[in-house]
Parts: C-alpha cells; structure tokens; sequence
C-alpha cells in the first residue's frame, strides 16, 4: 500500500513491516559474521609464534645493551616492536592474513 497509514501514522523505513525489517536486519548480521574472521588454531599457534619472536627479539636487544651493540639493540628493538603489533592484531582478529614463520 503506498498512501498514507489509515492510522494516521507514519512509517519512517519506506513502508516496511516489522518481518521485512527483521529479514534485512538478519541478513546484514550473518554478511558480517561471514567477513568476520574467527580464533581458529591456526591464528592461535601464529599468535603464540609471533609472541615468542617479539619477546626473543626484546631480550636480545636488552643482551646488546650490555654489549654496547647500539646497532643491534636498534634493530632487535625495532623487529620486537613490528612482530608485538603482529601479535596484537592476530589476537584481537584485526590481522586477515596470517603468516607463520618458524
């Protein structure tokens, strides 16, 4: 029916009935648990391998610091900042790609 309500009342969604608005609802959740990723094992072992080359990376960068290797405390810094961030966004399910390094 495209007039206006015999109530006198006024349909703010272009007309649709409570079931068409619960049928458009139901379809956008389930396109976004599609595109959402899941914790599956495998982010789960990439989340615990990227946690490890963070914190191997962050101690030998602390090593060199006694060592007076300025160089490579900046680069074991800078290796265990980027591999925490990685490890951050696979946890958080931010990371859609996931890379396993061993």
């Amino acid at each position: 029916m495209s007039g206006p309500d015999p109530a006198g009342f006024s349909n703010p969604d272009g007309g649709l009935t409570a079931e068409q608005l619960a049928y458009q609802q139901g379809q956008r959740d389930t396109l976004r648990q599609l595109a959402t990723p899941r914790m599956t094992v495998f982010r789960g072992i990439c989340g615990v391998v990227w946690g490890v080359i963070s914190v191997a990376f962050a101690l030998g960068a602390i090593y060199n610091i006694g060592q007076h290797s300025w160089g490579d405390v900046v680069f074991g810094l800078l290796i265990a900042i980027l591999a925490g961030w990685y490890d951050y966004r696979i946890w958080t399910l931010k990371a859609r790609r996931l890379w396993l390094i061993i």
